[in-house]
């Protein structure tokens, strides 16, 4: 369990009289990491989707094949093959072949069947090959057919060769393809890359002077200026005056290094009526650096608070802060028209410091590594983002352990998963969108809070602020549905309706029953002139848990972006 210190011993005792107070209060930097964690699981979730749409094609009725005529006038062709040309490629003929070998094929069959290459070859991202026959000799039953191959050739900026530090730099940690053979979902991986904050990129394929290659055109457009966005909600659990209300403020710049590299910088300042006694504050800076098929990312943030905790006859001060490291490497394992796999690896750093009458009571040093895999997919006429994590403790440096049993101390091992599938559906002539989310957690040992999985708040299970329930084990379910609307009219971009129905359960390893909550929501999100964001949702709890009486629960969250 976590370490006292024998000062931090003999101030307790000194503090039996506030014991209520003491048990009430529960670390408010506990509840706000755990809100931005989910806020940042749903917002990566999101992000994954808009990503599927851009790039993934939606999955379409296999069209009827054409009939074989059986005619014993025509030759008979006991085998067909198709010559790579050593190029390995992930593209699967033997459908093709299986279908018409062992047929009597007609010149316009053997068309056909080119056709039919041809657009395997698109399928699979091949747009700029060609396929021909090898050999019009058919009179040993071997058909034959040869793929020309379309390789790059240049990379343009505008079309120009590149001639400045920053096109140079941009272009520089592009997967290498020139001089090999062009596919179009890797133009996808170049997409995503290059479009940051500050630039726009859009790529034209042109035919290139030498035969059978083409160039890489890269439209190209700056800005100088970052992108401010100022924000203001309220997620706090607590009311007005004691950080209900917290206002946000993030600057993202692009292409500093030139090299599609992304900054980022946000806080967030909750806001307390006796403001000098009880504060608390969020900052991070984060550094992303795509290269190849590659992203390293890396975030610095520090969380602080300050609370004044009233006794049953006088008060006394808390504070702490929570500093943290990430580095995180993700490898793009696949890529086609219908499917996006990753890998990714991300070590944390962590320390944990919390005083009460300016008496340390609590330090902490907290490392873990974690593995994962993404995969985002067309499902069942919709879009699919799942995620599977397995998490585990590291002792470097005298790091704090981060379970334990009954035994005692224990490595962290913990595996969590998400999912976020979307489908738009047609609903008495209008287009409407249902989302559902799943979210769940295991691990073999008990675990303190920050690792726990927690459940009550707009991200998971609505209708709750503040982390309601958590424990070891658990799971929730959320499902919204929605109906865009598109005025243009008085500046309004959009305005969605919403409503959701959430249930989630937590599991303890100690002896404590198992806690289950849900919750339903409804409210409207608009956006006007493409900068205002606005959102605001009505939830109530629809089974109660002991802590939150039944009692609603106001969400609301705008920003502007310059």
């Amino acid at each position: 369990m976590e370490k006292f210190n024998r000062t931090s011993l003999a101030i307790a005792v000194c503090l039996l009289p506030f014991s209520y107070s003491v048990q009430a209060e529960t670390n408010p930097l506990t509840q706000e990491l755990q809100r931005l964690k989910h806020q940042e699981a749903a917002e990566d979730a999101q992000k994954a989707l808009e990503k599927a749409d851009q790039f993934l094609t939606p999955t379409t009725e296999k069209q009827p094949q054409e009939q074989i005529v059986v005619d014993e006038n025509l030759p008979k062709i006991d085998k067909i093959s198709i010559d790579m040309l050593d190029v390995k490629a992930n593209v699967d003929f033997q459908p093709i072949i299986h279908r018409y070998q062992g047929s009597n094929i007609s010149s316009h069959q053997i068309f056909a069947i080119s056709q039919a290459i041809t657009e395997a070859l698109y399928q699979a991202g091949y747009v700029t090959s060609a396929v021909g026959l090898k050999s019009k000799d058919l009179s040993d039953g071997h058909l034959q057919f040869i793929v020309y191959w379309g390789e790059v050739d240049q990379y343009l900026v505008n079309k120009k060769l590149p001639d400045t530090f920053k096109d140079k730099a941009m272009l520089s940690v592009l997967p290498s393809f020139k001089q090999n053979v062009f596919n179009v979902h890797q133009l996808d991986q170049f997409i995503e890359m290059m479009n940051t904050s500050n630039k726009s990129v859009q790529v034209d394929v042109k035919a290139s002077e030498k035969e059978g290659k083409s160039n890489l055109n890269f439209v190209t457009s700056r800005r100088a200026w970052p992108i401010l966005q100022l924000g203001y909600n309220t997620s706090g659990a607590e009311n007005n005056a004691n950080g209900r209300n917290q206002a946000t403020l993030s600057v993202r710049m692009s292409d500093i290094l030139g090299t599609n590299d992304e900054w980022s910088l946000s806080t967030g300042h909750r806001f307390y009526r006796q403001h000098s006694k009880n504060n608390q504050l969020n900052y991070s800076i984060s550094y992303t650096q795509p290269f190849s098929f590659y992203t390293l990312e890396t975030k610095l943030a520090k969380s602080s608070y300050e609370r004044e905790v009233k006794g049953i006859n006088d008060s006394y001060s808390s504070s702490g802060r929570t500093n943290t490291l990430n580095v995180k490497l993700s490898r793009m394992l696949f890529r086609n028209k219908e499917s996006i796999l990753s890998l990714y690896n991300e070590l944390e750093f962590k320390k944990r410091i919390n005083y009460i009458v300016q008496r340390e009571v609590l330090n902490r040093h907290e490392n873990k590594w974690s593995v994962g895999l993404s995969y985002t997919t067309n499902l069942l006429k919709g879009k699919l983002y799942s995620e599977l994590t397995y998490a585990n403790g590291l002792n470097w440096s005298g790091a704090d352990s981060l379970a334990y049993s009954e035994k005692g101390d224990k490595t962290l091992r913990v595996v969590s998963g998400n999912m976020t599938w979307s489908r738009p559906i047609e609903l008495f002539k209008r287009n409407t969108n249902y989302q559902l989310r799943i979210g769940a957690q295991y691990s073999p040992y008990h675990l303190y809070s920050d690792n726990q999985f927690s459940l009550g708040d707009e991200y998971t299970v609505r209708g709750f602020k503040g982390g309601i329930i958590s424990g070891e084990n658990g799971a929730y379910l959320s499902q919204t549905f929605s109906v865009p609307f598109y005025p243009q009219k008085y500046a309004i971009s959009q305005i969605t309706p919403l409503i959701g129905f959430d249930i989630g359960q937590v599991r303890h390893k100690s002896n404590l029953p198992r806690e289950t909550i849900s919750g339903f929501a409804t409210g409207i999100k608009a956006t006007i002139s493409n900068r205002l964001s606005l959102a605001l949702s009505y939830a109530k709890p629809l089974k109660d848990v002991k802590h939150n009486k039944n009692k609603s629960v106001y969400y609301f969250n705008g920003s502007v972006s310059f």
